[in-house]
């Protein structure tokens, strides 16, 4: 089981998304700024 990371901050990384036409990178810094979130992955084995 994965240690508990409540209260810490999303790491800082760029992701790279269409706006319309075009690639915009986006941080997560952006993203996530002033907000609370909940983020969890589910094992690759499990994805379609």
């Amino acid at each position: 089981m994965q240690e508990n990371r409540e209260n810490q901050k999303v790491p800082s990384v760029i992701f790279h998304t269409r706006r319309g036409h075009e690639w915009v990178d986006v941080s997560s810094d952006d993203i996530f700024r002033g907000k609370t979130v909940v983020v969890f992955a589910l094992p690759g084995a499990f994805t379609p």
